[in-house]
């Protein structure tokens, strides 16, 4: 793999470079700052597999480059580790809405190096269609039930605020310190007659309706801190740094009434309204090893009955 280290401590970029070439990456680059890793990478006649980058630099901080870089055509599904002496949830969120995967924080042993660059070797494996909202708006309708990804397919915004891809969500989870995990919330939220808009409308039509709903769930949780993803056939997974297991009922009714200014999304009888069906939040397990896995398959199950208690009530 070809990494980019990018960090103004040249302690860190002579560590962090030993580790990657003991690991048998020779192709290791280095960079002391944000616009110079910038010009790096806008130079490179080989597009970086991976970039490892420092969220406090001078000048332009790593959030800011983290952004810039998304907006680079080689660089929309590049793994990007952030690197941090910060241990606060919000700037870590900040990070990971702005397009990084993972995060390692400092003081780091030599063995979280080694696993976090092989969780991003495993991570270009992955596939997950990357659309750019902006363009979106730009842009025909196409035909009709004709897409340019399956009904089940996970997808991501690159620049919507507040989400993310599936695996960069399970990765922050995964980090999360068992402190926080009491303050966190983890619920699954669904596109009601998700089948129906997928087979009816365009592939335009159905990216600006997650776009629309990611928007309405972080809207709607302003306050809360919340990251979200959308994992494919309407569903989106969301964590938020708060305990939501409250009022969480009038939080669905929130996003419902954001997205009504879009219904009817067209003229159509089964179309005549977009809603949603929120599950239950609950906390997620304190085991890290099983911690996303088992958080998002409970999650899932307590969307799944609201979803069946909302078509027994009808």
């Amino acid at each position: 793999m070809k990494f980019l280290i990018i960090d103004d401590d040249p302690i860190v970029l002579d560590l962090v470079s030993m580790v990657l070439r003991g690991e048998g990456h020779e192709d290791v680059y280095v960079a002391s700052s944000g616009k110079e890793a910038l010009n790096i990478l806008s130079h490179a006649a080989d597009p970086f597999d991976a970039l490892l980058l420092d969220i406090e630099m001078p000048e332009m901080n790593g959030i800011e480059v983290c952004a810039k870089v998304r907006q680079m055509h080689d660089y929309y599904r590049t793994p990007i580790v952030m690197l941090t002496a910060r241990s606060d949830t919000g700037s870590i969120e900040s990070a990971f809405s702005a397009g990084a995967n993972d995060y390692i924080t400092k003081p780091f042993a030599i063995s979280s190096i080694v696993a976090r660059t092989k969780i991003a070797q495993r991570m270009m494996g992955e596939s997950c269609k990357v659309f750019a909202h902006q363009s979106l708006l730009d842009t025909l309708p196409g035909s009709f039930g004709m897409h340019d990804f399956d009904c089940e397919e996970a997808v991501v915004l690159s620049d919507l605020c507040q989400h993310t891809d599936p695996f960069s969500l399970g990765n922050y989870l995964s980090q999360l310190a068992q402190q926080r995990v009491a303050e966190t919330s983890v619920f699954a939220l669904q596109i009601d007659h998700f089948d129906i808009l997928h087979a009816e409308l365009s592939s335009r039509e159905m990216l600006l309706i997650i776009a629309e709903v990611s928007n309405a769930i972080s809207t709607a949780t302003a306050d809360k801190r919340l990251l979200n993803a959308y994992f494919g056939s309407g569903t989106f997974m969301c964590i938020a740094n708060d305990d939501l297991t409250d009022g969480w009922s009038d939080l669905e009714t929130s996003i419902i009434d954001l997205l009504s200014p879009l219904s009817p999304i067209r003229e159509s009888p089964t179309l005549n309204t977009l809603t949603i069906t929120m599950g239950r939040p609950l906390r997620p397990y304190l085991s890290k090893t099983q911690r996303v896995r088992r958080t998002f398959d409970r999650a899932k199950i307590q969307m799944d009955r609201r979803i069946l208690s909302k078509v027994s009530a009808s």
